[in-house]
């Protein structure tokens, strides 16, 4: 490779730099709190560069989200979900959503953050991709015969992402659990009530 083609700039690697830096101001500042100049030195390049990428902020944040879209990894824990009853499937199903949202934080902010900023815009587009995959997880969930109450996949689905948004959002809220026993219990009492309701 000659000194040339070495110092040459990779429009790949700028634009990569460029929703990087952004991703980590938006987690620290919210979008409206992060600006483009800032996100220029963060990414150590021109303001006139990043405009050569991104047109707008707006644009910059759509290009964000679909670099960490949060559903990719909640999908592969889904998939990875096994179970011999329907009751095993969501009890472990909602173990993995919960432990792969601990490990991730950013992608709880950035949902939240497309929420507040956008009313879920990004989420909305995305979910087409993997609406089938997470489908495939209602369909497990009826291979339990009498198992399942005779609800909508639409009512099944949204009630169980309930349950783990409900737990995070308990946390940022609330403060997590003194120990992790406790959040442990608190997310199998959580799960309990997704299978069997309140009432006794």
């Amino acid at each position: 490779m000659n000194e040339r083609s070495k110092n040459k700039p990779n429009p790949t690697r700028s634009r990569a730099e460029i929703v990087a830096a952004a991703h980590r101001l938006f987690l620290a500042q919210g979008f409206h709190g992060s600006t483009m100049r800032q996100i220029a030195r963060e990414s150590g390049m021109a303001l006139g560069s990043l405009y050569t990428h991104f047109v707008d902020k707006d644009a910059l944040f759509s290009a964000v989200f679909e670099a960490y879209n949060p559903y990719p990894t909640l999908l592969l824990a889904l998939e990875n979900s096994q179970g011999e009853t329907a009751a095993d499937l969501v009890r472990t199903a909602a173990r993995r959503l919960v432990n792969a949202l601990s490990a991730r934080p950013d992608l709880v902010k950035l949902v939240f953050i497309d929420v507040v900023e956008f009313q879920g815009e990004h989420l909305r587009k995305a979910y087409p991709a993997v609406a089938p995959g997470m489908m495939n997880f209602v369909k497990r969930l009826r291979k339990d015969p009498g198992a399942v109450q005779p609800l909508s996949d639409d009512a099944l689905l949204r009630a169980f992402f309930g349950l783990f948004y409900t737990f995070h959002m308990n946390e940022m809220l609330l403060g997590k659990p003194v120990d992790e026993e406790s959040q442990s219990a608190a997310l199998q009492e959580l799960i309990e009530i997704y299978l069997d309701g309140i009432l006794a």
